[in-house]
């Protein structure tokens, strides 16, 4: 506790002495840069068709050439070899790692991601207005409204 206090008492004692108030001296700001590159953004006339996968138990896009899911309530875009997250299919997208990846997503290697969507894809395609799969209009972001299931 004294530990505390006596930092405390420093940052005031700076703070008084360089003429600052103590909100400049206290401040903190973390930034990190691990050099990993945001994905190109995901560019689509219309809000891209998610349907479900049950086996890995995810929303994927159809008909879009992007590797985007939806599971948990947040987008997932898959570019190069890597894992992104966002509140919506157009981002601003945030780079995940490890166990923060959905389990139906880091089970499965991508290339049977892709399986299972072309198969779901064509019985959407198929069926028509008779498609009796769960599916939605993807959402561009938080503000545009809620997620529309059918």
């Amino acid at each position: 506790m004294w530990r505390y206090a006596k930092h405390a008492m420093t940052i005031m004692g700076m703070s008084m002495l360089l003429n600052l108030p103590v909100w400049a001296v206290a401040g903190v700001d973390v930034n990190v840069n691990v050099g990993i590159p945001l994905p190109p953004p995901i560019v689509v006339a219309a809000p891209p068709t998610m349907v479900y996968l049950a086996e890995p138990g995810v929303y994927v896009a159809v008909g879009i050439p992007y590797d985007l899911f939806f599971v948990g309530g947040r987008y997932y875009y898959y570019h190069g070899d890597r894992w992104f997250w966002a509140p919506g299919y157009r981002g601003p997208w945030v780079h995940v790692v490890g166990r923060s990846v959905p389990w139906g997503l880091r089970r499965y290697p991508i290339e049977r991601l892709h399986v299972a969507r072309e198969r779901e894809f064509h019985r959407y395609t198929v069926d028509g207005s008779h498609y009796h799969g769960r599916h939605f209009a993807g959402v561009a972001g938080p503000h545009e409204g809620r997620r529309f299931e059918r």
